[in-house]
């Protein structure tokens, strides 16, 4: 038998009391740093919100969910209505737009898994006789293929009315989806390519509620809602919750109409809240509710426009230098929404917006790592008689004109065939559109007049010349 002496024990038991020390002052350091980095990004990204809301007039309220180390924060800026002053909380209630299009992607996915449905099926078994889904060389439209926008369906139907420009799902009827469905020849194969469409899941979450028998709000909420708790979060909204729903927002932050959907409801009818949405980037990140009909809806099913881009059932998985993450946007008349997450490394984001000035670049950039490299622009004004010098149509290919106009220090563009939009002044010559993601740049003469334009939008560089 070794016997220790008492002065060695004595020094050991010091010695490990040193080294736990130095371990619990790391662990303070290392808890310190990360609620410090969590910290400065909850401050950037509020700094970028209030810049854009009151500086460049990008917006009018806009509430921010971020989870990351499994904390949740709520940044909430601005107002949810500009007439009575109502600021924006976590329970302000904003139409989310095509976010939806991932909840009727989950009731599929929970109907998959419930083994009423195989995402293989053919759509046309499910529907009554007088519907007449198209087929192209035999390849007949799937479940699969609605939900990852590869049916061969177009973005909308040609046949729809239009009646309210401001409001123009809201008289698209079940009779004239069916009169489309029955009458389209597709362009191409089911699955050969994908093209992103609201009939496409706005047909899906019709054909789904016919099969469990509901609304496309009693689907949602029998199959998502409840499961998440997610009690503040309607299709159809309740009286008693009308004061909770922000006002929209066009680009000249003038209040619009909220938007109906009553037979695409599945493309983007659903209202929800910061706190709910919180529910839902919390479940799709870490899957402890509804794990199974999750797992399923981020199951990755093709590529989506690049390499870098593929689409599950309405996910969107995107791939960066630094990351991997899933995402969707969505957007209304008045306003839009961005949803994205990293599972790998737990973190993800919600931004809901009143008004039709995304903030998809702040949720790309939380997710990349990237914020620092986002432009805060400073608008400057520009005299009304400089802005008369710019009045002109311009032509960018013919039959496409840019009608540029001006009323008192206010610059507008109005494309062929579309809607007046305001432009804000980054010179006397360079203006943008933040809404469309357009930038004009005016070419002046020798006295001063716009005798060309170039606009740059979404990659492309369209030169102008005055007519």
């Amino acid at each position: 038998m070794i016997f220790k002496s008492k002065s060695k024990v004595k020094n050991k038991n010091k010695q490990t009391q040193a080294n736990v020390a130095v371990l619990i002052v790391l662990l303070i350091a290392m808890i310190s740093a990360a609620n410090a980095h969590s910290g400065s990004i909850e401050t950037k990204i509020s700094e970028i919100i209030e810049h854009k809301l009151t500086v460049e007039k990008q917006g009018v309220g806009v509430s921010v969910i971020i989870i990351e180390n499994n904390k949740i924060s709520y940044l909430n800026h601005g107002l949810a209505k500009k007439e009575t002053k109502q600021l924006i909380d976590s329970n302000t209630l904003f139409e989310i737009g095509s976010i939806s299009k991932t909840f009727t992607a989950l009731a599929l996915a929970s109907m998959v898994n419930e083994g009423k449905i195989k995402l293989t099926d053919p759509v046309q078994k499910f529907l009554p006789d007088e519907i007449r889904l198209p087929i192209k060389n035999g390849k007949a439209i799937t479940f699969l293929s609605l939900a990852n926008h590869s049916s061969g369906l177009p973005r909308l139907p040609t046949n729809m009315p239009f009646t309210d420009p401001l409001d123009p799902y809201a008289d698209y009827t079940v009779e004239m989806m069916v009169e489309f469905l029955n009458g389209y020849q597709l362009p191409r194969e089911v699955g050969e390519q994908t093209e992103y469409s609201n009939l496409g899941v706005g047909l899906l979450g019709y054909v789904l509620s016919l099969i469990d028998n509901k609304s496309y709000q009693g689907l949602i909420k029998d199959r998502v809602l409840n499961n998440l708790k997610m009690d503040n979060t309607f299709v159809n909204l309740p009286t008693a919750k009308l004061n909770s729903l922000s006002d929209g927002h066009n680009d000249q932050l003038k209040p619009t109409k909220h938007w109906q959907l009553p037979t695409l409801a599945g493309a983007g009818a659903i209202k929800s809240s910061a706190t709910d949405m919180a529910l839902f980037l919390k479940a799709n990140m870490q899957q402890q509710a509804l794990n199974k009909d999750i797992a399923l809806s981020q199951t990755i099913s093709t590529d989506f426009d690049t390499n870098s881009t593929k689409i599950a059932l309405a996910w969107l998985n995107i791939s960066s230098e630094s990351s991997q993450y899933y995402m969707h946007n969505g957007g209304t008349g008045g306003f839009r929404s961005f949803i994205g997450f990293d599972k790998q490394k737990q973190k993800g984001i919600v931004i809901l917006a009143n008004s039709v000035f995304d903030m998809d670049e702040i949720g790309h950039a939380y997710l990349t790592e990237s914020l620092d490299k986002i432009a805060m622009n400073t608008p400057v004004a520009v005299s009304t008689k400089d802005l008369v010098k710019l009045n002109g149509r311009f032509e960018l290919v013919p039959g496409f004109v840019l009608t540029i106009s001006h009323d008192d220090e206010q610059l507008f563009v109005q494309a062929t065939g579309q809607s007046k939009l305001s432009l804000s002044a980054l010179s006397k010559t360079e203006f943008v559109n933040q809404g469309v993601k357009a930038k004009i740049v005016f070419e002046l003469d020798e006295q001063g007049d716009a005798k060309s334009l170039t606009m740059y939008q979404a990659g492309q560089i369209l030169p102008g010349v005055k007519l």
